[in-house]
């Protein structure tokens, strides 16, 4: 079994799992936080990229690394809907957060939410991409 394919499939399940929790639980209670704390909040809350940024750039890393040296039509999708959940993140998801700490609206918040569901797709897709491909390997 390829060490650099588990890395890959393990670091997208996390990835998965954390981001449907951002999703249905997270981004949500943001909405409950008072307008005048919301900006301090939102500060602290960039704490979450000591967890998100390694995985990801691992995620991404070994993804590239196992495109180049096992290339499949299966694993190519798989990189598009990794690029997309990056496109996302730094056109929506980070201009938004840092728009939050200077304006903390609900519609800003909707938007967030809103515009996650990308991620979270991807996400999910890749899950189930993944899955299949290593069963195959198997």
């Amino acid at each position: 079994m390829n060490p650099i394919l588990l890395l890959h499939v393990f670091t997208t399940l996390f990835m998965c799992g954390l981001c449907w929790f951002v999703q249905l639980v997270h981004y949500p209670l943001f909405k409950e936080i008072a307008a005048a704390d919301f900006p301090a909040y939102q500060k602290k809350n960039y704490t979450t990229g000591w967890i998100t940024v390694p995985v990801m750039t691992i995620e991404l890393c070994s993804g590239i690394w196992f495109l180049y040296t096992d290339y499949s039509m299966l694993f190519l999708v798989n990189m598009i809907l990794l690029t997309l959940t990056w496109g996302s993140t730094f056109v929506f998801q980070v201009p938004t957060h840092l728009q939050l700490v200077k304006t903390p609206t609900h519609e800003l918040m909707n938007k967030l939410i809103r515009t996650n569901w990308i991620r979270t797709l991807c996400w999910t897709t890749r899950a189930v991409l993944l899955g299949y491909l290593l069963l195959a390997v198997l």
